[in-house]
């Protein structure tokens, strides 16, 4: 080799700087390889470094790291070769490479129009406002299931959800998330009529109130004035501070309201009474008008100046049946009588009915002072008549109908307090949990939930429907109540499902409407869990625990497949524990699995 041979090989191998295009002080085999790894982007083509790296890539076409696509085809024949790919395309021969790329063309439809195209079955939306109680059941994303923020956000017309499934998958659970959510929102969850106590826990754990009734427990006057008289009380004393400081308006508005909130209280006492003589009554379960009158003039005088009695001081039933028997002018002119003989003979039936009222099983309950008036700043409000006979459909109906008469009368003392500047404006949580028991514990009480259902939106009141199935709707007695309680469906914001049978979906389907997809798997919820042998110590959960399907329209717009978490302090509280009274069944049960025996 000659001294010119030696020179070159050494300029082209040692110091590849020196050469045209190349930058001195630039190790482009550091920038390939980082280049390779996607530490360093790839420089401009035309740029100094594009120029210099790529006539380093052609001088080191085979070494390591060189990032060149070219590189590690290589060492493969020729017949195993590809073509570089470039972001433009394939470079080469039969590579179609373009200047530049255009776009797709996209094409948006909903799912609904685009369903044979569409590869999910089930909508993926997942609204994340207000209270969240699981995740997406398909994408793990957060979903919240909160009837006020629904209605804010428009996904729904009103504040309501109606929750259709079968016992021992969650739908209690499901409620309890919601109502501890509604209170971190300043909201207030009344329970009017906790059938099973489960939600006394929750409410305990929340500092709320808890009412007690039933056999051994509290009483409930049903002629109390309730938080509602305790506004009127509130209102008075400001008319008073007004009047003294020459507020000749606010005067004017504050005897509006003190006007039809005593006329209010006034056919509250009236209703709750009729009511109560209603299920006594259980072979005409009716109250003849002359009846309605005398029991509100009975009240006028009572709580007249020379009656004794204030909203302070209620009367007692007792105290209506001896005014009643006593009578008055107007009494007399009410039953179209003029002889006291007369007038006797007319009032029988009707005194014999609150006679019931006074002694026997009713008595214990209504024949008293309310033991525990409803707080109206209490968090969270549960009335708990799990102790009332089972059996006892008359006391159960009279006792659910006085909790949400005295239930409502605090939504309405609430607003009138906001609606005289004395209070904030309050939203409240009814929930009506069982609803099969509530509605079919006697007559009136698919009308009272139905009043509510219709005037929940103009009431600022959100309701909470729970049942089993909608077979529960179609036991009650008569005809018209059959088709008043399926309008509970039709008129629900929205309708949370979770485990149903096959029958139960196509018996909906005149209500709601499913998708292929969402009856396979609501009805795939229903089942219980995988069964296994006795080998196998692992204990599973039925397939649908905690699973529902939330839909926020009636037609065939997918709905939200979620999957309720709990968090820690929901789980270590043991709030929604409702096989607490099997936990020795289930302690035993494990440990003869742990030993390998067998119960027979």
């Amino acid at each position: 080799m000659t001294p010119t041979d030696t020179r070159r090989a050494s300029t082209d191998s040692d110091q590849p700087q020196r050469r045209r295009g190349f930058i001195p002080d630039l190790d482009y085999a550091d920038l390939a390889a980082r280049i390779e790894t996607g530490e360093t982007a790839e420089p401009a083509k035309l740029s100094r470094v594009g120029i210099g790296l790529a006539r380093w890539r052609n001088t080191h076409r085979d070494a390591a790291g060189s990032g060149s696509p070219q590189g590690k085809h290589r060492a493969d024949p020729d017949w195993r070769s590809a073509l570089a790919t470039t972001a433009d395309g394939a470079r080469g021969a039969g590579g179609g490479r373009m200047t530049s790329v255009p776009a797709p063309i996209e094409y948006e439809a909903s799912s609904v129009q685009l369903c044979g195209l569409n590869p999910w079955a089930i909508g993926a939306a997942a609204p994340n406002s207000g209270t969240i109680v699981g995740q997406h059941a398909v994408t793990g994303e957060a979903v919240a299931c909160d009837p006020f923020a629904y209605f804010r956000d428009n996904h729904i017309a009103n504040p309501s959800m109606f929750v259709l499934s079968l016992p021992g998958l969650g739908k209690s659970s499901l409620i309890r998330k919601v109502l501890l959510g509604a209170t971190a929102w300043g909201q207030t969850p009344i329970v009017a009529g906790d059938i099973k106590a489960e939600y006394v826990a929750l409410t305990t754990m929340l500092g709320g109130q808890v009412v007690t009734l039933g056999h051994g427990g509290g009483h409930l006057n049903p002629l109390a004035a309730g938080t509602l008289g305790q506004a009127v009380v509130r209102l008075r004393a400001a008319r008073t501070d007004a009047a003294a400081a020459g507020d000749a308006a606010r005067v004017e508005h504050l005897d509006e309201l003190l006007g039809t909130a005593e006329l209010t209280v006034r056919t509250r006492q009236v209703n709750a009474v009729c009511a109560l003589i209603e299920l006594i009554r259980y072979d005409t379960h009716s109250v003849r008008a002359f009846e309605n009158s005398i029991i509100g003039i009975a009240l006028d005088e009572l709580y007249s100046e020379h009656g004794g009695f204030n909203y302070a001081h209620p009367p007692l039933i007792r105290d209506l049946y001896q005014r009643i028997d006593t009578g008055s002018e107007a009494m007399l002119r009410a039953t179209y009588q003029t002889t006291r003989e007369g007038y006797r003979t007319h009032i029988t039936d009707l005194m014999q009915a609150l006679g019931a009222l006074i002694s026997g099983p009713l008595g214990t309950i209504f024949a008293d002072h309310t033991s525990q008036p409803l707080d109206l700043d209490a968090p969270m409000i549960c009335i708990d008549v799990s102790s009332l006979d089972r059996g006892d459909t008359a006391l159960k109906a009279a006792v659910m109908l006085s909790c949400w008469a005295d239930a409502y009368g605090t939504v309405e003392a609430a607003h009138l307090l906001a609606d005289a500047g004395l209070d904030r404006q309050r939203l409240f949580l009814l929930a009506l949990d069982e609803l099969w028991q509530v509605i079919g514990a006697g007559p009136g009480m698919v009308a009272r939930v139905n009043e509510i259902s219709r005037l929940n939106r103009t009431d600022a009141t959100g309701l909470l429907m729970i049942t089993h199935t909608g077979r529960d709707l179609e036991t009650l007695p008569t005809e018209a109540d059959i088709k008043t309680a399926k309008g509970f469906i039709d008129r629900a914001g929205m309708v949370v499902c979770g485990g149903l049978p096959i029958g139960e979906v196509e018996r909906l389907s005149g209500e709601l409407k499913f998708t292929s997809a969402e009856q396979d798997m609501v009805t795939s919820w229903s089942r219980g869990a995988a069964l296994r042998s006795a080998e196998r110590r692992t204990a599973r959960s039925p397939i649908g625990r905690g699973k529902f399907l939330i839909k926020v329209a009636k037609d065939n717009t997918p709905g939200i497949p979620i999957q309720t978490v709990f968090t820690d302090l929901e789980i270590d509280s043991g709030v929604h524990d409702t096989n607490a009274r099997f936990a020795d069944y289930f302690d035993t049960a494990a440990g003869d699995a742990s030993t390998g025996q067998v119960l027979r």
